[in-house]
């Protein structure tokens, strides 16, 4: 901090951000907000874009005296000089009416701007805008963001591909999109392709692939991917049959809020609880 002010106050703008974020960190000692600001205002007058971003932030926080309408001014700023964080936090703003009037055309300029820029995420937001009034757009930029890394825009992909968005559905296509968001991590994505295994729609039918999803899935937080697996793990399909376990799953899954979901559910823990030991129910229950 010392070696950093001396550095700022002979004009250099890294150093005045550096001071900026160790005052506002409070690295240095207590958070001193006011001061922080006034060194990201030294940046800042300079045009530093981390200067710009750190006070948009702050603005958006309500710190050191800024509000959401300094936040936009900064932000703004920075989105100019090139930072697309920016852009997509300005995108954000105008949707959310902070800052600024709620103008949707403009969150969608925004959006286009960070995604004429390479950004995956920009461009599945952009996508999002789409998916009301244009699903044939949606989908196509879906599938460009997902090109470029974004799971969520391949989960996006496969689920237009096997639902009906006024899009002819394609089973290989929802395999293709729904497999690589299973692959990089993404839960409900993991369930809706254990189920696209399990019943083989555009892929080899494999009862223990599916089921391995399904746990995959029923693991990283999936409501539909828990119960799916307790329903594997009942019948004992492509996993060892196992009752405890898969009534401590279906419990775990809770209620659906789509009515033929919530049947299966009920039914299978009919089943479970007229056909198991109460002893190993107890103990899934414990488990919670």
């Amino acid at each position: 901090m010392r070696l950093g002010k001396m550095a700022a106050d002979h004009g250099s703008l890294d150093a005045a951000v550096l001071c900026g974020h160790i005052l506002r960190k409070g690295e240095a000692g207590q958070p001193d907000l006011v001061e922080a600001r006034r060194y990201y205002d030294m940046a800042a007058a300079r045009s530093h874009p981390d200067a710009l971003i750190a006070l948009g932030e702050m603005g958006l926080a309500g710190e050191a005296g800024l509000d959401d309408t300094d936040a936009y001014a900064y932000l703004l700023r920075a989105s100019d000089a090139g930072r697309n964080d920016a852009t997509l936090a300005l995108a954000d703003m105008n949707r959310t009416g902070r800052g600024v009037a709620p103008d949707t055309q403009e969150e969608r300029r925004l959006l286009e701007r960070a995604s004429a820029a390479f950004d995956r995420d920009a461009t599945k937001r952009l996508a999002d805008t789409y998916l009301e009034s244009d699903p044939a757009r949606a989908l196509e930029l879906y599938e460009q963001a997902a090109q470029a890394g974004s799971i969520d825009a391949a989960y996006a992909a496969g689920v237009m591909y096997s639902q009906t968005f006024e899009i002819r559905p394609d089973e290989e296509k929802a395999a293709y999109w729904l497999g690589l968001a299973a692959k990089g991590g993404h839960a409900a994505a993991q369930a809706d392709y254990g189920l696209i295994v399990y019943q083989g729609a555009g892929v080899s039918r494999d009862d223990m692939a599916a089921a391995d999803w399904f746990r995959r899935a029923a693991e990283g937080g999936d409501t539909e991917g828990m119960f799916l697996y307790a329903f594997t793990l009942a019948k004992g399909e492509g996993t060892p049959q196992d009752f405890g376990e898969a009534y401590y799953w279906l419990l775990k899954s809770g209620d659906s809020t789509i009515d033929d979901y919530q049947q299966d559910r009920a039914t299978l823990r009919e089943r479970l609880e007229a056909n198991v030991a109460p002893d190993v129910l107890e103990a899934a229950r414990a488990r919670l």
